[in-house]
């Protein structure tokens, strides 16, 4: 998976139950489960929170996340088009390339680097 489908997996989660209120982590990595079929790894979702907090998506409250208005608005905008789960992630993905997630190297997932030869979908 490449660091950009991996940050828009996991913000895809938080859409669905941090848009309101702040959702403990468990929750999004249950929701992460039903997208992707695979529990994100602890890497996969530490980094992802700290580059989507880098980039003004969500903010973190101890062990709960939430969407910033940002975040909100950019949810919104994506999930709020017609198309299975799989087209709204490559949506996201999509933008997320757009504000410079790395959407051409693959990552492992464990070790959230770079894997030697790969370049497509993880």
């Amino acid at each position: 998976m490449t660091e950009a489908q991996t940050y828009s997996w996991i913000f895809y989660s938080a859409s669905a139950v941090a848009q309101k209120e702040a959702a403990k982590v468990r929750e999004i990595e249950s929701v992460a489960d039903a997208i992707n079929h695979a529990i994100p790894t602890q890497k996969e979702i530490s980094s992802s929170f700290k580059w989507l907090e880098s980039k003004g998506l969500i903010t973190r409250a101890g062990k709960k996340v939430i969407l910033t208005e940002e975040g909100k608005s950019l949810a919104s905008e994506i999930t709020g088009k017609s198309g299975s789960t799989m087209k709204t992630w490559d949506r996201i993905t999509k933008a997320f390339q757009k504000l410079g997630a790395d959407n051409t190297t693959s990552l492992d997932c464990r070790t959230m680097e770079a894997e030697q030869g790969s370049g497509g979908n993880g």
